[in-house]
């Protein structure tokens, strides 16, 4: 209701701060969650130095450099940054089963290149930019999810993916609004 006395207005406040303190907190544990883990990551990849596993390597770094870059807290959103530390999971998981078959892992790359080339060919860029279209948002984080479910299949996914389910993300960011589905 209206805050007309000041007890009103204190009561508020006071709901107020303890609520915004609490989202604080979790945000700032979860970007030192975000933060250890990446570390670890690049970690793991120094360790790695065989010729052969180079353009997985690479891939990695890339990976880690869209997912924590200068502003990647405010830029990617309480929400989806939730699903970060999996991503970054992920891809150390990555990075330790490398050596073991890196055949298998050059066919999971192959696969993930196609939904990244389309990803580029319909604009989209990582990290994307703050005014970019919600289908290109939506389609940049179900890369993650796709590379999630192709290299570290045990962490699970936060909804189903598949290149198909890709390829129509982006085609929605290419329908004019009036022809979009629901």
């Amino acid at each position: 209701g209206p805050v007309r006395t000041r007890e009103d207005f204190e009561r508020v406040r006071d709901a107020f701060s303890s609520a915004v303190v609490t989202e604080t907190f979790e945000a700032v544990s979860l970007a030192t969650r975000i933060l250890t883990a990446a570390r670890e990551g690049e970690r793991a990849l120094r360790a790695q130095n065989s010729l052969t596993l180079l353009g997985a390597l690479g891939d990695i770094k890339s990976q880690l450099a869209g997912l924590v870059f200068p502003g990647f807290v405010s830029r990617i959103g309480l929400a989806r940054l939730a699903h970060v530390p999996r991503y970054l999971r992920g891809a150390i998981e990555r990075v330790q089963s490398l050596a073991d078959n890196p055949g298998r892992d050059r066919q999971r790359m192959t696969e993930f290149e196609r939904a990244a080339a389309a990803f580029a060919e319909a604009g989209g860029t990582i990290p994307v930019p703050a005014d970019a279209p919600a289908p290109i948002v939506r389609t940049r984080w179900l890369l993650e999810e796709y590379r999630v479910s192709l290299f570290a299949q045990h962490l699970g996914t936060a909804e189903p993916v598949s290149l198909q389910r890709i390829q129509k993300s982006l085609r929605d960011a290419d329908s004019p609004p009036s022809q979009k589905g629901p």
